[in-house]
Order: structure tokens, then C-alpha cells, then sequence
């Protein structure tokens, strides 16, 4: 899983988001009153320099610690600090309240469009690729640019994964727990892909073995996975159930990436 790093990733002086990042259209959600500000600043000079460095360090020894100072210096300086990173993002947290929002509805909500769009696959002997397809449909944006590419890759994964991991789960009536679970999967694949996008060109390098380039993308996911998933758990424990859901995603993804940042 990921979103190939095929090109140098975005460079200097210009801005954090790209000029056609609010043109997204996420389903459900309203651009205009998305709660989110753009990234603020020019990206600077060689932004991405020393989190290449220590990501190719990463590729090459399968160092923890190199790892982790990549992520940081990412963060502080190639994105100009945690907080717009999380700007950045806002195509993927909105998604992410999405996911959320329709897993509840898929519950709670008998006259709900997808439900209904669900149970009709079953009745026909649909297979469970289908059935997520029909949710990625749902809830992801639809366009090609490479957040809404993006958005689409980390909802199937993320449907994939859960299902492998709870054969028995019916997508129709998850518990709260399985419904943060599944959404902090994809907001931590959504994390995984920013990066591979941005800085991931060190595990295109030849002179590291394939399967040490593969065991090294998989760890350095699921170190994300795993980071997200308990600052998505800690914000859960302190914020009442009226909460903007977008807005929590958005403190998620800052408060990981700070974490990140402690490392340089």
C-alpha cells in the first residue's frame, strides 16, 4: 500500500499548499466552511534536505531513530512546523470525518443511501471488495488529483486491512471502538502516503535489497499507524460527542507530527 513517490516531491518558495488544494470536492463536506486555514508561509530552501538524509539513513539500516528524526525534520522544517502539516492534510481529515460520520449512519440510520446500496450487494452474493468499493465511493473524493488519488488508495487499504484483522466485522453495525479504529487506519495510511509522496525517494534507491526497501516502507507505516491511532485515542478521551469531527482529525495529525518533531 502507498502512494508512489515518483517525483522529487514539492520544492522551495512557494507555498505549503498547493493552489488547487480547496477546489477538492469531498462528499458531504462544505468547502467553504471547512474550519481549516491554509498552511501559512513559503517553503524554504532545500526544505526537504535533512529529512532526505535521515530517511535515506532509515533505507539503508533500518534505524529507528533515523526514522523518527526524518519525520521531524519533515514536519519543522520542510512543512513549516506540525500545524501545517495538519493544514496540508484537510482533504484527508475531512475524509476522515466522512469515514466516521458514515460508519455511525450505517448503524444508527435505517433510511441511509449506502445502507440501503449495501444490503442490495449482499442480497446479489457481492464479495467484499465490491462492498468497499461502494464505501470508498461513498465517502472519498473523486477527482485525480493525488490527495483525491490518495484519499481513495488509504480508504480501500484501510477497509482491507480492518476486515483482515476482523474477519467477522459487519461494516453496517461497528461499535464506537471499531469505528475510531478503522478511521485512525486511514487517517494513518492518509499520514504514511503525505510522506512517501513528499520525502519516499530513498526507497526507490537500487543499491538497497527490494525486500529490505519493502520491510522498511512497512515498518515506517505502521510506526505512523500506531502514532496516530494513540493521539486519535487521547483526543477521544477528552472531548465530548458534539465535537467537530474534522477538527479533532486535524488536532490528530498536529499533535503527531509535533511528536515527531521532539527528535530534532
Amino acid at each position: 500500500m502507498g502512494t508512489s513517490a515518483s517525483s522529487k516531491g514539492p520544492g522551495a518558495g512557494v507555498s505549503f499548499d498547493p493552489p488547487w488544494l480547496d477546489d477538492i470536492d469531498v462528499p458531504g463536506q462544505d468547502n467553504q466552511n471547512n474550519n481549516v486555514n491554509p498552511a501559512i508561509g513559503i517553503a524554504p530552501k532545500a526544505r526537504f534536505g535533512s529529512a532526505r538524509k535521515s530517511m535515506g539513513e532509515y533505507v539503508r539500516s533500518g534505524s529507528k531513530d533515523s526514522a523518527r528524526r526524518s519525520l521531524g525534520h519533515y514536519s519543522k522544517t520542510g512543512m513549516g512546523g506540525a500545524q501545517n502539516v495538519a493544514r496540508r492534510m484537510r482533504t484527508s481529515t475531512k475524509t476522515a470525518s466522512n469515514f466516521f460520520n458514515t460508519f455511525r449512519s450505517l448503524r444508527d440510520d435505517t433510511t441511509f443511501s449506502l445502507g440501503k446500496e449495501i444490503s442490495e450487494l449482499k442480497n446479489r452474493g457481492a464479495d467484499a471488495s465490491e462492498i468497499i468499493d461502494a464505501i470508498v465511493g461513498h465517502v472519498c473524493p473523486k477527482g485525480g488529483s493525488v490527495d483525491e488519488v490518495s484519499c481513495r488508495d488509504s480508504g480501500t487499504s484501510a477497509l482491507s486491512e480492518f476486515m483482515d484483522q476482523n474477519p467477522d466485522a459487519d461494516f453496517s453495525n461497528l461499535s464506537d471502538d471499531q469505528i475510531w479504529s478503522l478511521t485512525a487506519i486511514y487517517l494513518g495510511n492518509e499520514a504514511f502516503n503525505r510522506i512517501q509522496m513528499d520525502i519516499g525517494q530513498a526507497f526507490e534507491k537500487q543499491d538497497v535489497p527490494y525486500v529490505d526497501r519493502v520491510n522498511r516502507l512497512n515498518d515506517m507505516r505502521d510506526y505512523i499507524q500506531s502514532e496516530i491511532a494513540t493521539q486519535m485515542d487521547a483526543l477521544r478521551k477528552t472531548t465530548d460527542q458534539n465535537v467537530d469531527m474534522n477538527q479533532l482529525f486535524q488536532d490528530t495529525i498536529k499533535n503527531t507530527f509535533e511528536v515527531f518533531e521532539v527528535e530534532v
